[in-house]
C-alpha cells in the first residue's frame, strides 16, 4: 500500500470547506485502496497546541517537507503563517520535485462590512505566485472545489500509475498491464435534463417560462446550464440535493472514479424519491390509525412490518413495493391522500412496466459498482432509468420542505397580540445544509410543530410532518444550521438504535436511546432546573424521536419494543 501525505493549509474562516473536504478524502479511500494508494491527510488541526522545544509552525513546516501534495485554501485574506506553508512548500518542490502544490482561492459572497486591510494580503500573494508562474484555480463552493480537484486527483495517480508501469517495464521477465482505452462516447446528463425540464414543467412556473421562451434552449451551452439549475431547485428540496450531485459529478472529466460515482448517486437519487414518497404515506397513515380511521388486513400489515422491523438498508424494489401497498390501504379505506398524485402511482407499480422495471434497473447497480463490472453504457443505462423514475414523480416539483426549528414568543407591552416566530430553514436542492446554513423567521398569531421536517405543497400549515422518519440533526441538537438525514433502519436485533443517512454525503447518523432520566413534570422547579442545562435539552430531543418511531411501530403494526433482558 503506498502513502500519499496531502497536506491542507489554510486560514480559520475555511475550516467547515476543510472538513468537509476531509470527508471527501475518506471517500476516496474506499476507492483508491483497491489501487493499493491510501491518502493520509495532514491539517494543522492534528497537531498538538502544546509547548515544545520549537515554534509550532516550525512542525507544521517540516510536516510539509514530508508530504506528496500541499493544497492552499484561500477567501478574504492570506496570513501569515499560511503565506510560509506555501512558501515552505514551494522551496521544496524546487529541491526535491515535490510536493505537488495546487492552491485554490474561494469566489462567494461576502459583506462589505467584513472587508478588512487583510484583503490587501490576498492581493499580494495573488501577485506573487503569478510572478513565480505558479497557476491557481477558483472555487464556488465546497461542491465544486471536490469536483475540480477529484478532476486533478484522478490525473495525479494515472501519472504515479504510468511512471510505476514504466518502472516495471524495465524489470526483467515483466508483463505490465494494458492500459485501459477510454470510450469515445462519454456525455453525461443529456436525456436527464432534455426529459425533466419538460416534465417539471406543468409544476414549475419558472420551467414554463424557460421553455416558452428558449424554445431552442439545447443548442446553446449556457441555457443547457439554466435547465440543469431549474430542474436542480426545482425538484423538492431533498432530490434536488441529490440531482446537484448527479449533475455536477456528469460535467466533470472523464475517469472510472466519475462512472463509479455517477451509478451510486442514480441509485441513491431514486431511493431517496421513494423514500420520501414512502415516509410520507407512513407518516399520514399513522395519524388517521391514530383517530381510529384506518384498518389493516393482516396481508397489509406484513410490508409495514419489514420497514419497522428492517436490520438493513432496504432496496428501491423495497420502498417501491411498500408504496404500493400503502396505496391499497389508504384505497380500500377510502382515505385522503395529501399528496393526491401519489393515488395513480400502483398503475405504474406492476412488474414488467418501465416505472417499475427503472426501479429494478437501478437496484442492479450496486452488484456492478461491487464487481467492478460497469462502462459507460452502464452509466447511460442509469441516467435513462432515474430519468424514467423522476419523469413519474415528477410531480414532486409542486412541493416544498421546511425544516423548523425552535418557536419563540414575542409580545411587547400595549401589545394585545403576540407574534410566535418560527426558526425554520428553506430545504432547496441548490443549498448545502451544514452547521452554517442561514436560517429564517417567520412571525405568525399561532404556532406549529417544533423541531420537525415539512412536506407541503402551497401552505407550510397543511403539511405532512415527516418525523421521525427525516430528522434535522442539528436542529435537535440545538446547533446551528441544518442537518437532514433520512431514517435507514433499525438495530432490531441488537441495541435498538435507530439509523439515519446525511443527505450531503450519506454518512451514517445514529440514534441511540439514552439514560438521561428527566425529572416529574408535576415537579416544575426540577423541570426548570433539568431543562436549563443544554445538553438534558438535547437528550430529550432525540429521545423524542426514539419515541415516536416506537410509537409510530406500535399504532402502525401493533408491535411494541421488546424489553430489554436482565443477563447475568
Amino acid at each position: 500500500m503506498k502513502t500519499i501525505r496531502i497536506f491542507i493549509a489554510s486560514s480559520s474562516e475555511l475550516k467547515e470547506d476543510r472538513d468537509q473536504f476531509r470527508m471527501f478524502i475518506s471517500q476516496e479511500n474506499d476507492r483508491l485502496h483497491t489501487k493499493g494508494f491510501y491518502l493520509e491527510l495532514v491539517q494543522w488541526e492534528n497537531f498538538l497546541d502544546a509547548i515544545s522545544d520549537t515554534r509550532l509552525q516550525d512542525e507544521y513546516n517540516n510536516a510539509i517537507r514530508g508530504c506528496d501534495i500541499v493544497l492552499c485554501l484561500f477567501f478574504t485574506k492570506v496570513g501569515k503563517y499560511s503565506a510560509e506553508e506555501f512558501d515552505t512548500a514551494y522551496q521544496v518542490f524546487k529541491d526535491q520535485g515535490k510536493p505537488k502544490i495546487w492552491t485554490y482561492f474561494k469566489n462567494a459572497e461576502i459583506t462589505t462590512g467584513s472587508i478588512t486591510d487583510e484583503i490587501n494580503t490576498l492581493l499580494a500573494f495573488k501577485k506573487k505566485i503569478g510572478e513565480l508562474g505558479h497557476f491557481y484555480t477558483e472555487y464556488t463552493n465546497i461542491d465544486n472545489l471536490i469536483n475540480k480537484y477529484r478532476t486533478q486527483l484522478d490525473k495525479y495517480f494515472q501519472q504515479l500509475e504510468k511512471s510505476d508501469i514504466e518502472v516495471d517495464q524495465k524489470k526483467p521477465n515483466d508483463n505490465p498491464q494494458k492500459p485501459i482505452d477510454v470510450p469515445v462516447e462519454k456525455t453525461f446528463n443529456e436525456i436527464l435534463t432534455e426529459k425533466l425540464i419538460l416534465a417539471i414543467k406543468p409544476y414549475n412556473q419558472k420551467a414554463d417560462d424557460f421553455l416558452t421562451n428558449n424554445m431552442d434552449w439545447q443548442d446553446n451551452p449556457s441555457l443547457v446550464q439554466t435547465a440543469k439549475r431549474l430542474i436542480i431547485s426545482g425538484y423538492v428540496g431533498v432530490l434536488g440535493i441529490q440531482l446537484r450531485k448527479v449533475i455536477s459529478i456528469g460535467e466533470e472529466d472523464f475517469s472510472q472514479s466519475k462512472m463509479n460515482r455517477y451509478l451510486e448517486n442514480c441509485n441513491l437519487t431514486a431511493k431517496r424519491a421513494l423514500q420520501l414518497i414512502s415516509f410520507g404515506l407512513i407518516s399520514t397513515l399513522w395519524d388517521y390509525r391514530s383517530e381510529n380511521k384506518v384498518s389493516v388486513a393482516q396481508t397489509q400489515t406484513s410490508p409495514l412490518m419489514k420497514f419497522f422491523k428492517n436490520a438493513a438498508e432496504e432496496s428501491n424494489q423495497d420502498y417501491a413495493n411498500l408504496i404500493g401497498n400503502l396505496i391499497d390501504i389508504y384505497k380500500a379505506n377510502t382515505l385522503s391522500f395529501k399528496m393526491p398524485e401519489v393515488a395513480h402511482l400502483d398503475t405504474h407499480m406492476t412488474n414488467g412496466g418501465d416505472f417499475y422495471n427503472a426501479i429494478i434497473h437501478l437496484d442492479s447497480i450496486t452488484e456492478s459498482i461491487h464487481n467492478a463490472s460497469f462502462d459507460i453504457e452502464t452509466c447511460h443505462k442509469a441516467e435513462r432509468d432515474l430519468t424514467c423514475v423522476l419523469e413519474h414523480l415528477s410531480f414532486l416539483s409542486a412541493y416544498k420542505m421546511i425544516s423548523i426549528k425552535d418557536i419563540d414568543y414575542n409580545q411587547q407591552r400595549n401589545d394585545s397580540e403576540g407574534q410566535y416566530l418560527h426558526n425554520y430553514t428553506y430545504l432547496a436542492g441548490d443549498n448545502i445544509f451544514s452547521a452554517n446554513t442561514q436560517g429564517n423567521i417567520r412571525q405568525e398569531t399561532t404556532p406549529v410543530v417544533s423541531y420537525a421536517v415539512l412536506l407541503f405543497k402551497d401552505n407550510y400549515r397543511q403539511n405532512i410532518n415527516m418525523d421521525p422518519f427525516i430528522i434535522d440533526y442539528n436542529g435537535l441538537a440545538l446547533t446551528g444550521g441544518s442537518k437532514i438525514c433520512f431514517y435507514s433502519y433499525c438495530n432490531t436485533y441488537g441495541n435498538l438504535d435507530l439509523n439515519y443517512s446525511f443527505i450531503e454525503d450519506n454518512t451514517k447518523v445514529v440514534l441511540k436511546k439514552s439514560e438521561n432520566i428527566k425529572p416529574n413534570e408535576s415537579d416544575t422547579q426540577a423541570m426548570n432546573r433539568w431543562l436549563a442545562d443544554p445538553e438534558n435539552r438535547k437528550d430529550m430531543n432525540f429521545d423524542k424521536v426514539y419515541d415516536l418511531f416506537q410509537e409510530a411501530k406500535k399504532v402502525l403494526t401493533g408491535i411494541e419494543q421488546s424489553p430489554v433482558e436482565d443477563i447475568f
